[in-house]
């Protein structure tokens, strides 16, 4: 028995020991750099990417699914900004007409800027998924015929929206979509 008790208090003895020892000389000392550490490099996304969130955006200002304007997009341009063909313009392929009806006032060139193509062709998409009561499928196909006289029929041309209707919803979406790399 005083042999178990003398070999807990030389284990204890041990433990403490090791506690107030000073600690080993290695020769390093912690100083600060002689420059400044620079900032980092700030990201720098790919126009895919600023495509991707400028659509994030739109997507939550004129409320409507972030699918939608892809599969739109996909279709209409495949992602190509300078598409051009005929009388459509741009990622969205939307007519000159079309944008003005919508609120474009600039030049039909114009439209070949993504973010004023998005911009005139999600609001013109917007009012056809309305129109469509939330069926993307039907939405793309009002979207490319046309929806006028179906809006007219539901009695919907009062409430069809225009580019510039939403602006503290897209200020909104500016804050919450900022962009980020992937």
């Amino acid at each position: 028995m005083k042999v178990a008790i003398r070999a807990v208090a030389a284990l204890g003895l041990v433990a403490l020991a090791g506690c107030s020892s000073a600690p080993p000389d290695t020769g390093f000392v912690a100083k600060a750099p002689d420059e400044p550490i620079p900032p980092p490099e700030p990201i720098t996304l790919t126009p895919r990417q600023k495509l991707e969130a400028s659509i994030t955006r739109k997507a939550i200002a004129y409320d409507i699914p972030e699918s939608l304007i892809h599969r739109a997009v996909r279709r209409e341009s495949n992602y190509n900004p300078a598409a051009k063909n005929g009388p459509y313009w741009g990622l969205m392929q939307i007519s000159y007409p079309t944008a003005r009806s919508v609120g474009y006032n600039g030049p039909a060139k114009g439209l070949l800027d993504a973010e004023t193509n998005l911009n005139y062709g999600v609001a013109y998409l917007a009012n056809a998924y309305r129109v469509a009561e939330g069926d993307i499928s039907r939405a793309i196909r009002l979207y490319s015929t046309g929806f006028y006289y179906e809006a007219k029929r539901k009695g919907l041309l009062g409430v069809m929206r225009g580019a510039d209707s939403t602006p503290e919803k897209v200020a909104a979406a500016e804050t919450s979509a900022a962009p980020s790399a992937k």
